[in-house]
C-alpha cells in the first residue's frame, strides 16, 4: 500500500489540473465560477478511526490543502491532501501518531452564481498511519483505503477569495473517522465572477452655459422744443348766449376684458431619463456592461447641476422569464439598488432615489426568443416629481 502514496497524491492534486483544457472553453459568462481553479488551505480537527487508535487517544489536530476545478456552475473535482497528528500518550501507541490523507472527489454544490454556496462531495482515498509501537520502540506504518463523504458551504468574499467549512466521514473497515475544516479558497484562472462596476468620476463634465447680460438700454433722445411763435390776434368776444339748461349725461358702458388663463406648467413626472437595455444588462448578473457607463455618467452630470439637483427619479428593474418569479423580482432588485448606489456615489442623495423591481411581469418582448430575453432585461429610470 505504501507504494501507492506518490502516484496517488500526483493523480489527485493533478486530475483537476488536467480538466482545465476542457472546460476553458465553458468559462463562467454567467457570472459562476465555472472554468476556474479553486485553491483551499484549511485548519482542521479530526476524531480518529478505532483500527488504528483507541478510546482514549481518537482526537487528533492538523490541516489540509485542496485544489479543484470547476466544470461548470453545480459540478467540481477536487483532490486533497490532509495531515493530522495525535497524542497518543497513556495509550496502546506512543506519541507521536500522524496521518496522511488523500483523497480525490466529486463535489455537487448550490449555483456557484450565489453568494452562499452549500455543497456535498463523495470520495475516495487512503489513509497512511506512522506511529511508535512500544514493544519494539520503532516506527511502523499503516495504510488503509477509505471513501470520503461530507458537507460543507462556500461563503464568497469578493469575486477571487471564499470562507469554506467542511464536515467529512472517511469510512474504512476499521470503523470511521470524522474531519470538520475551515479555511479559505482562492480562485485563479477563468473569467472573473461579478465583474462589479466601481463608480468612478465622469470623464467630461458638462458645464452650465454661461448667462449673457443684455446691453443696458440707452434712454430715450429728447427732441429739441420747437422756438415759441407770437399768439394769434385775438378776435373780439362773442356775446354770451343766453343759459340753457345742462344736457343729461347718459354714462359710457364699460365693456369687461376677459384675460386668458395662463398655460398650466407641463407635468414631467414619469418622464424617462435613461434605459439601459439588454444589449448592457447581462443574464443572470447584478451588473451592467461597461457601454452603459458613459450613460450614467450623463445621467449623474445633469442630476447635480443647477438645473436637475432638485430632481427625483425612480430605478425600475425588469428581468426576463428565465427562473422562479421571486428569484427574478430579487435579482432586478439588486440591479436597480447596484445604479443607485452609483448615483449616490457621484454626489445625488439617496432621498432622491427610490428603487423597485416586478421581475418579468412586465414583458415588451415575447420571451420564447434569445432576442426577446434580452429586450425584456432592462433597467428604467423615470422622473418623479
Amino acid at each position: 500500500m505504501r507504494r501507492l502514496l506518490l502516484p496517488l497524491l500526483i493523480f489527485s492534486m493533478a486530475a483537476p489540473a488536467g480538466m482545465l483544457a476542457a472546460q476553458s472553453l465553458a468559462a463562467s459568462t454567467d457570472g459562476s465560477l465555472a472554468g476556474t481553479r479553486e485553491v483551499g488551505f484549511f485548519v482542521t480537527g479530526r476524531v480518529l478511526s478505532t483500527d488504528y487508535s483507541v478510546s482514549d487517544g481518537r482526537s487528533a489536530a492538523g490541516g489540509a490543502v485542496s485544489l479543484a476545478s470547476h466544470l461548470n456552475r453545480h459540478i467540481a473535482v477536487q483532490g486533497a491532501l490532509g495531515i493530522a497528528y495525535s497524542n497518543q500518550d497513556k495509550t496502546y501507541y506512543k506519541p507521536p501518531l500522524f496521518t496522511f490523507t488523500p483523497a480525490l472527489s466529486l463535489i455537487l454544490q448550490g449555483s456557484t452564481a450565489n453568494e452562499l454556496q452549500p455543497y456535498a462531495l463523495v470520495g475516495a482515498g487512503y489513509e497512511f498511519v506512522r506511529f511508535i509501537r512500544p514493544r519494539c520502540d520503532c516506527e511502523q506504518s499503516k495504510s488503509l483505503g477509505i471513501a470520503n463523504v461530507g458537507l460543507g458551504v462556500r461563503k464568497m468574499i469578493g469575486d477571487r477569495r471564499a470562507f469554506r467549512i467542511e464536515a467529512s466521514s472517511q469510512l474504512a473497515s476499521g470503523g470511521p473517522a470524522f474531519s470538520i475544516g475551515m479555511g479559505m479558497s482562492l480562485f485563479v484562472g477563468g473569467s472573473p465572477r461579478i465583474v462589479k462596476s466601481r463608480p468612478r468620476p465622469p470623464d467630461k463634465v458638462r458645464t452650465e452655459p454661461p448667462v449673457t447680460m443684455p446691453p443696458p438700454m440707452t434712454p430715450a433722445q429728447t427732441l429739441p422744443a420747437p422756438p415759441p411763435q407770437a399768439p394769434p390776434p385775438q378776435a373780439p368776444p362773442p356775446q354770451a348766449p343766453p343759459p340753457q339748461a345742462p344736457p343729461t349725461q347718459t354714462p359710457a358702458r364699460v365693456i369687461p376684458q376677459t384675460v386668458p388663463p395662463a398655460a398650466p406648467a407641463p407635468n414631467l413626472a414619469g418622464t424617462v431619463l435613461l434605459t439601459i437595455d439588454g444589449t448592457q444588462v447581462d443574464f443572470n448578473k447584478t451588473n451592467w456592461r461597461d457601454d452603459a457607463e458613459p450613460l450614467l455618467d450623463g445621467l449623474a452630470v445633469d442630476l447635480v447641476s443647477d438645473a436637475g439637483e432638485k430632481i427625483k427619479v425612480s430605478i425600475e428593474a425588469h428581468t426576463d422569464n428565465i427562473g422562479s418569479r421571486p428569484g427574478n423580482i430579487a435579482l432586478g432588485l439588486d440591479r436597480a439598488k447596484a445604479v443607485r448606489e452609483f448615483l449616490i456615489n457621484q454626489g445625488i442623495t439617496a432621498d432622491r432615489i427610490t428603487v423597485s423591481s416586478v421581475g418579468g411581469d412586465v414583458p415588451i418582448a415575447p420571451n420564447n426568443t434569445a432576442l426577446g430575453r434580452q429586450r425584456n432585461r432592462r433597467i428604467v429610470i423615470r422622473r418623479t416629481n
